[in-house]
């Protein structure tokens, strides 16, 4: 595991796959609508996502951050009896034993405008496979994640969604960081986290904002979390970190629909019902992150993806969209 993985194309050369890809340095992937969202995705999860140098849903993103930074998109696995798991690899615990025989199982496949990362702890009995996109209207990030239990015994799981909402321009990432952190409302509904800065501001002036930052998401089924961790500090908890979350290790509650908060740094931390999966057997969760001006959009964007069926429907008219593009390039070019 600790040697450097092959990387190929499969098909006719559309598809990348690498094992092991987190071993790699500096590898990433962009996926993008013809509108809109335009996201950079690492094997980890890391990366960033935007509309516009003024408008960042994620924290910007260099090649460097992609291993400096742990705030990257993730989803963390509570199994009852058992332990902690981070489907992307993002715990202390995971980093800790790379380049060793413990070291998990792991692997990237991407296309055009989608990624896929796959993972296998043989230490929980579990597998995960995520793969995220953006729809060819752009105006959202959808991230389908499945779990698998690979034991012979059923296990109950708890699964959060944990996606730090940067929500502000880029010149603010060292320009104003912790004033404009002053000025986030943020908001939970039934499914998810919501973020409306009062202003937008640096050096080149101040603007009212209009842009609401958003993190919802939904089960396979189509049912709504259980509750959200809103803040950075709500989630990681005194002294912790994004790669050992308090929230998460202790089985903190979060909150419900309806509450609010302002001037801290914003999470869209989704908590989801525990699930009791038979052997063999998976569960899915969908996860959406955006940038709109108008609420109802949010709730649009739901109705349209926000379940397995309708997540992995638009993922093939996605891919299919996409393959058109390529093709019709290649054979004009």
């Amino acid at each position: 595991m600790g040697t450097s993985a092959k990387q190929y194309f499969t098909g006719a050369g559309e598809v990348f796959e690498i094992p092991g890809a987190e071993n790699t340095s500096y590898l990433y992937f962009p996926i993008a609508g013809e509108t809109g969202i335009k996201s950079s995705i690492g094997p980890n999860l890391a990366g960033d996502s935007k509309v516009s140098q003024e408008e960042f849903l994620l924290e910007p993103t260099s090649v460097e951050n992609l291993h400096n930074n742990k705030n990257s998109r993730n989803f963390w696995v509570e199994i009852a009896g058992e332990g902690v798991w981070s489907a992307t690899g993002g715990s202390a615990e995971q980093e800790s034993k790379k380049f060793t025989d413990a070291q998990e199982a792991s692997a990237v496949k991407a296309g055009f405008m989608w990624h896929t990362s796959t993972r296998n702890s043989q230490q929980y009995k579990l597998s995960a496979e995520i793969t995220l996109f953006v729809p060819v209207d752009g105006k959202t990030e959808v991230s389908f994640v499945r779990i698998k239990n690979e034991s012979d015994q059923e296990k109950k799981l708890t699964l959060a969604a944990a996606i730090p909402i940067y929500g502000r321009s880029a010149d603010n990432l060292r320009d104003h960081r912790h004033v404009t952190s002053l000025l986030h409302r943020i908001s939970t509904t039934e499914n998810g986290v919501l973020v409306k800065p009062t202003m937008s501001f640096d050096e080149k002036g101040h603007r009212m904002n209009q842009n609401i930052y958003y993190v919802v998401g939904a089960e396979g089924s189509g049912a709504a979390p259980k509750a959200s961790y809103p803040t950075v500090a709500s989630f990681i908890g005194e002294g912790g970190s994004f790669a050992h979350p308090r929230a998460v290790y202790e089985k903190l509650d979060g909150v419900a629909a309806g509450a609010s908060f302002q001037g801290e740094e914003a999470m869209g931390g989704l908590l989801f019902e525990e699930k009791t999966v038979p052997a063999g057997e998976s569960v899915s969760y969908v996860v959406l992150l955006g940038i709109t001006k108008d609420e109802a959009e949010i709730r649009a964007q739901l109705d349209a993806l926000g379940s397995e069926e309708k997540a992995c429907r638009k993922l093939e008219e996605t891919k299919e969209y996409w393959q058109k593009k390529v093709n019709v390039g290649f054979s004009t070019g």
